[in-house]
């Protein structure tokens, strides 16, 4: 008995509470059963209106660009070889050293060499002796034959006379033709000794070119980028020792569009940078147009040189070129950002009072993060920048950022 009223009482209690919340009692509050309901009650603006931020269009300046990519090369980038055979004794220069021209960067061991140059010197110096030797014998001879020829003549008329004998006559001639055959020889020893001298004086010619052979120096001025030669090394001839390279001006190798090519001329600004928008860039100038068309790829060659320089512009790197072909001084100019579009159409947001309108618009030149606008809005319209996707034509918004 007892617990069939236990029951009973249960159940009266909960169709007591049943009925109380749906008809309403001051016991209970159904605003507290949902808080999120209340969150997103309370975050709702009363009006209606679509938290947007502004930005204005502008008026300024923006060019037209062609781009490209490139590899940037040096000046000059040279092998630098070994002229001769040796040991290495010093070497003078590493790798990112500045050099100038002229410039020792490494030595080969020349003992050897500059012994072989004292020796010639010295042969030089005796075959220089025998030639004067020869020519004082020549010339020697040549007096003698004089003198005896004279001798003869006045043997001759007294032999006429029958002064001397026939015996005399003839040994005056004899001399003669020895002495005659002793300047023969003279001018025959000068000769060789002449050429010896000419032979000995160009062998001590390649020799000092050999010993200035084992001094490596700078053909121009640059800086070493890379270094392949070791003290103590034994090279031979061709040997790679260095790598040197003129890094001012670099140059930017592009291939445009033959379409394009004609927008381009030397003398035309550019910008080269590492990416897009990129806050590393340098100035550029186009210096070269190539007069062929690529027949494989339909492009052509455009030489860009880089005018500053900047430590952290090198040869080989992968920059991006943009060259100039025009500039609108006084351009219609919007934030990128405010820029929509949809089945084909661009489109911004203007806000005037407080309500959104939607405004086609037709575009111009784009550079980074600003676009230029030809016709749908004028400078000083407040545009839509964040929020534009819960926009329509005619939505009332609110501003929650600064319009600037």
């Amino acid at each position: 008995m007892k617990i069939r009223v236990k029951v009973y009482g249960f159940l009266i209690m909960v169709a007591i509470l049943a009925a109380a919340w749906h008809f309403g009692s001051p016991y209970l509050d159904k605003d507290s059963g949902d808080p999120s309901a209340d969150a997103s009650q309370e975050e709702k603006p009363e009006d209606g209106a679509i938290p947007v931020e502004l930005d204005q269009v502008r008026q300024g300046a923006i060019s037209s660009f062609l781009t490209s990519t490139s590899n940037l090369r040096a000046l000059r980038e040279v092998e630098l070889m070994a002229q001769a055979e040796g040991t290495v004794r010093s070497v003078l220069a590493e790798e990112g050293d500045y050099v100038r021209e002229g410039q020792i960067l490494c030595v080969l061991d020349d003992r050897e060499l500059v012994i072989r140059l004292r020796l010639t010197e010295e042969k030089l110096a005796q075959t220089r002796i025998q030639l004067e030797k020869a020519r004082i014998r020549g010339q020697k001879a040549q007096v003698q034959i004089k003198n005896t020829a004279l001798e003869l003549d006045r043997k001759e008329r007294a032999y006429a006379d029958d002064l001397v004998s026939e015996e005399e006559v003839a040994t005056l001639r004899y001399q003669i033709a020895e002495l005659e055959h002793d300047e023969r020889a003279a001018a025959s020893e000068v000769r060789e000794f002449t050429h010896r001298v000419s032979e000995l004086e160009a062998e001590i010619e390649q020799v000092k070119l050999e010993i200035s052979r084992s001094e490596l120096r700078a053909p121009f001025s640059g800086r070493i980028t890379l270094r392949t030669v070791e003290l103590g090394q034994t090279i031979r001839g061709s040997d790679s020792l260095f790598r040197l390279g003129a890094f001012s001006p670099l140059y930017a190798d592009v291939h445009v569009a033959e379409r394009e090519v004609r927008l381009v001329r030397p003398g035309q600004a550019a910008s080269i940078g590492f990416d897009a928008g990129g806050a590393e860039s340098i100035e550029g100038r186009v210096i070269r147009i190539s007069p062929v068309v690529d027949e494989s790829t339909g492009t052509v060659k455009v030489t860009v040189e880089l005018v500053a320089t900047n430590v952290l512009f090198r040869p080989g790197a992968f920059v991006r070129v943009d060259i100039r072909t025009d500039t609108r001084e006084n351009a219609t100019i919007i934030p990128r950002r405010a820029l929509r579009e949809q089945d084909g159409e661009s489109f911004v947001f203007l806000v005037r009072d407080g309500v959104a309108h939607r405004r086609p618009v037709r575009l111009g030149y784009q550079r980074d993060q600003a676009v230029e606008v030809l016709e749908g809005v004028a400078p000083g319209d407040s545009l839509v920048v964040a929020g534009q996707g819960q926009l329509n034509e005619g939505a009332k918004v609110r501003v929650t950022g600064p319009s600037s």
